[in-house]
């Protein structure tokens, strides 16, 4: 079942009508609430048609398995105050998600113990607040999930960029993004353990990104563990990595301290 507010629910209906028949056959479906949650939790095809905005809480909650969430260059926004959720998928699998803007969120794009999920071709936007309290703003966070696949994603002004948790994420690509700092940047890409989990996460493959602007590009708590960083280019300010469990494989990495 897919949950609208009333107003929201008016304006899918004017859409639908107004959409060409090929678009209301049934393998598209419309996202566009305005100003309150909408929670996909059926399988399908959907596609926003307009800008979406909310002032708490999250924006999109995908909880059902294979879901392909296209959002067609419009932009899910948040309150801009370093909290919220825009785009959440929980305990779901072969989910993707693409083709858009999400801004201004505590944490932009969260998956939680999901699988199989694609992350693809997203605009994520902070507001480079300063870090009062942790957790910074995030840009996408990934916790106790497997074969998650992060790619040629663009990650501007989050205090941090990619962050992934618990020892049941394993393996997952992070691949040919680009994460650059604001004023307030900290972590590029982060991995720690997950709440009542001691373990980290292993048999990642981090490859290809552009890291730039932090004081720590890629950072990697000891318990995270036999994952490989490979051919990444990190401009950072302070230290390019800081991997200290030395199980991880570094191989053909480019950094360069930035002045």
């Amino acid at each position: 079942m897919i949950r609208f507010s009333t107003f929201a629910t008016t304006l899918l209906v004017a859409a639908l009508a107004a959409m060409p028949a090929g678009a209301q056959d049934g393998q598209r479906r419309l996202v566009g609430a305005l100003g309150s949650t909408t929670v996909i939790s059926e399988p399908g095809n959907y596609y926003l048609a307009r800008d979406i905005e909310v002032a708490a809480g999250t924006a999109i909650r995908i909880t059902a398995s294979d879901v392909t969430l296209d959002l067609r260059g419009f932009r899910v926004a948040g309150p801009g105050s370093n909290s919220g959720r825009g785009i959440e998928i929980m305990g779901a699998s072969g989910v993707r998600v693409m083709n858009g803007t999400v801004a201004n969120f505590g944490f932009a794009v969260v998956v939680d113990t999901s699988a199989s999920v694609v992350l693809r071709d997203l605009t994520i936007r902070g507001r480079g607040l300063a870090v009062t309290a942790p957790p910074p703003e995030v840009g996408i966070m990934i916790v106790q999930s497997r074969n998650t696949v992060v790619e040629d994603n663009r990650l501007y002004n989050v205090g941090l960029g990619i962050f992934v948790r618990g020892g049941m994420s394993w393996g997952n690509r992070i691949a040919g993004n680009t994460v650059t700092a604001g004023m307030n940047g900290l972590l590029g890409i982060c991995y720690n353990p997950a709440p009542d989990d001691p373990m980290g996460p292993r048999g990642d493959l981090i490859e290809g990104n552009h890291i730039s602007g932090f004081p720590t590009g890629i950072q990697m708590s000891a318990a995270s563990g036999s994952n490989i960083l490979r051919n990444n280019s990190v401009a950072y300010t302070m230290m390019a990595m800081e991997l200290v469990n030395t199980t991880n494989t570094v191989e053909n990495n480019t950094t360069v301290m930035l002045p």
